[in-house]
């Protein structure tokens, strides 16, 4: 079960930036606010409690898109996930898919990193710039640290009752072709997966007037997805219908059940709120994403995560590649130099393995 952390006092911080909004906005804390900023953590996290904000939203600044911030830092990178490591999984998920149920997993990785003192407001500017059609936050307490992110994946969005949510699946670096470039089919059939398996999830939830959109490329930062909107009428309450929903195949895997408890048996490091999910609502008005592209920050360390589908048809290199591209897509807006000096002299030239 998830337990309920309501937080209400001075020393907490959630500064956010809506998808497509001018505006970088911070949440006041307040119980009587209108505002409900929630973030959830993963289905298997050691610590499974949601944290419950509630305020009054607040505009600080007007982000202007040719805007330049302050100079990027620099970093060190101390420890994560080794290709090797990653590899093994890739080849025990493959070994699993060709003997059992299993279709889908989705493996992560995660990388620490020496930073100096990050502002709450500038990582948000910062993501908010890069990613600006994203959901970018930042949240900060004594007791929990600072978990940061930018989600292009809504989980569910609109005015209760009508809803949607996004199936987001299949990645390729950006700018090596047109979009309308064909994808290939290990990438569509993945991206297949995540929507049947939110079709199916809304269905059973007594959802209704459910309907999809047509399959879209979208960019997010250095890579593109391949996206399917799916909208719908809910029947029962959102806890139901969110639970319904996630995890959903394009953080966990397919079935769910199998895919959970293969991750929970093989990756090394607790996900915590990476993969949950995270948002708010104002009245009817719901905007909740999955916690994509995320980092945590405590102590000096910064935390960063990243994951990709491993189907029958992955190629370990390949994914391995894939989780970089999207480590960078969080990263490079923060960290000076982050790639070309640092992590990938790490990644490469050492065996760590936590």
């Amino acid at each position: 079960m998830t337990a309920e952390r309501h937080i209400q006092d001075s020393a907490t911080e959630v500064w956010f930036h809506r998808p497509g909004h001018l505006h970088l906005e911070r949440l006041i804390p307040d119980e009587e606010g209108s505002v409900c900023f929630k973030l959830h953590p993963w289905e298997r996290a050691k610590d499974r409690t949601e944290v419950i904000l509630w305020g009054h939203p607040q505009i600080e600044e007007v982000l202007a898109r040719d805007a330049r911030p302050t100079l990027k830092m620099r970093a060190r990178a101390i420890a994560g996930t080794s290709e090797s490591e990653h590899a093994a999984w890739v080849s025990e998920a493959q070994l699993a898919m060709s003997q059992g149920p299993l279709k889908k997993v989705v493996l992560s990785s995660y990388l620490n990193v020496e930073v100096g003192d990050l502002d709450n407001a500038d990582i948000v500017r910062r993501l908010a710039l890069a990613h600006p059609d994203s959901f970018s936050w930042a949240f900060s307490h004594p007791t929990i640290g600072t978990w940061f992110g930018s989600s292009p994946e809504p989980l569910i969005k609109g005015q209760w009752p009508h809803l949607r949510t996004a199936c987001l699946a299949g990645t390729r670096m950006a700018h090596l072709g047109d979009v309308s470039d064909p994808w290939t089919k290990k990438e569509r059939e993945e991206q297949d997966l995540v929507t049947e398996g939110a079709l199916q999830a809304l269905q059973d939830s007594g959802c209704e007037d459910i309907r999809t959109s047509e399959r879209q490329t979208i960019q997010y930062g250095p890579i593109e997805h391949l996206r399917t909107w799916v909208d719908f009428e809910a029947t029962r309450p959102l806890e139901e219908v969110i639970k319904a929903l996630h995890p959903t195949p394009a953080v966990g895997g397919t079935p769910r059940r199998d895919a959970v408890h293969f991750i929970d048996a093989h990756e090394t490091h607790d996900r915590a709120y990476y993969t949950g999910w995270v948002g708010m609502e104002q009245g009817d008005n719901l905007s909740y994403f999955v916690n994509l592209r995320c980092a945590h920050l405590r102590d000096g360390v910064m935390t960063a995560y990243a994951g990709g589908g491993i189907t029958p048809a992955s190629n370990p290199a390949a994914e391995w590649a894939e989780t970089r591209n999207k480590l960078r897509s969080v990263l490079d807006p923060i960290v000076h130099q982050f790639w070309t000096t640092v992590v990938m002299n790490f990644m490469l030239c050492c065996s760590f393995v936590p």
